[in-house]
């Protein structure tokens, strides 16, 4: 039996902006959607980690990853009115041409709530004889603006349609596979700037080794184009065994993936031609890589399923409940 999607929470969580690891919006979302009973441990510029109140972080034995920045960029220097106005840019996730054709916003680096974004437009011009991305919007602010896509969520039937789905569809699976569970040996933690630079999570790592000695499992979920997932389907979770040329712990999935299969837990077993920050965390603890793909990737609007959102976090759960159980203990 799969929870319910609560897409009230999930359109909300999409459309919520948060780059690179000026994640305030989200951080603020996080927190109050996971409440009282759990304890925030905020590492700037890093990662968030939610553990339960009751409990210190030594008890953790099973940590669920997920990122919550998304693709956009950063505002560097103005440009002289004589050259045109307006401010350079840094981008990451797309071609310039992708961001100038679409609705940005932009917020303050350290804004906490998505009512302090505003709009900006940006052009591709000329600079220097390279194409450059020059953003423009009069609350913009040198070195602390960041700027993403503008775009309603839409629910249609089984299909779920907008900005940033890539990765807050499998965000909002962990959270709430980690609600679910709701045990002080389960944590969560949301990494910031995987996106645009994915050794941030090392932060994360650290804290880990330094608080979390019981670690007996890490599962990290992310959300890859359906072109770089085998045999990928919306409506269908992944355990991927690889990344790229990365290993994620091979053997390990395989036999997680058997006792899944004996439990009638939809999933399928795939390598990905892309990867994710999984093999940072790989070194900790037996770790799985969850991918559940979208239709487009990095764009102002994407495709997702919600049969595949419900597979997802069902699929989390029960790896999750396994686990407590002592039934992937394979040494």
């Amino acid at each position: 039996m799969t929870a319910k999607i609560d897409t009230d929470f999930l359109k909300t969580l999409t459309e919520t902006p948060s780059v690179g690891t000026a994640c305030g919006p989200a951080v603020s979302l996080l927190t109050e959607r996971f409440g009282s009973g759990w304890t925030r441990t905020l590492l700037p510029d890093g990662c968030c980690i939610f553990t339960k109140s009751d409990a210190s972080p030594d008890a953790l034995k099973a940590v669920f990853v997920a990122h919550m920045d998304e693709v956009g960029g950063c505002i560097y220097g103005a440009r002289h009115e004589n050259e045109g106005g307006g401010f350079m840019a840094r981008h990451w996730g797309n071609t310039p041409d992708i961001f100038a054709n679409a609705t940005l916003q932009g917020f303050d680096y350290l804004a906490q709530n998505a009512t302090d974004a505003y709009p900006v437009t940006a052009k591709v011009e000329e600079v220097d004889g390279e194409d450059r991305l020059i953003v423009y919007g009069e609350n913009i602010r040198h070195y602390r603006t960041v700027w993403t896509f503008k775009e309603e969520t839409t629910f249609s039937g089984d299909i779920i349609e907008g900005k940033a789905l890539d990765p807050r569809v499998t965000l909002y699976s962990v959270i709430e596979a980690v609600l679910a569970l709701d045990d002080p040996a389960v944590g969560a933690m949301i990494v910031m700037a995987e996106e645009c630079a994915m050794d941030v999570a090392r932060k994360g790592v650290v804290w880990l080794q330094r608080n979390a000695p019981n670690l007996q499992l890490i599962v990290n979920a992310d959300v890859p184009g359906i072109q770089n997932i085998g045999d990928g389907r919306l409506d269908l979770p992944a355990i991927r065994i690889f990344e790229g040329r990365n290993f994620i712990d091979p053997s390990f999935g395989i036999r997680v993936s058997e006792v899944m299969e004996r439990q009638g837990v939809a999933h399928h077993l795939s390598a990905a031609r892309s990867g994710s920050q999984t093999l940072l965390f790989t070194p900790l603890a037996p770790t799985l890589s969850i991918a559940l793909p979208s239709e487009g990737v990095h764009l102002p609007c994407v495709r997702m399923s919600l049969t595949g959102t419900e597979r997802c976090t069902a699929l989390l759960t029960a790896i999750g409940a396994s686990s407590l159980r002592g039934e992937l203990d394979f040494a």
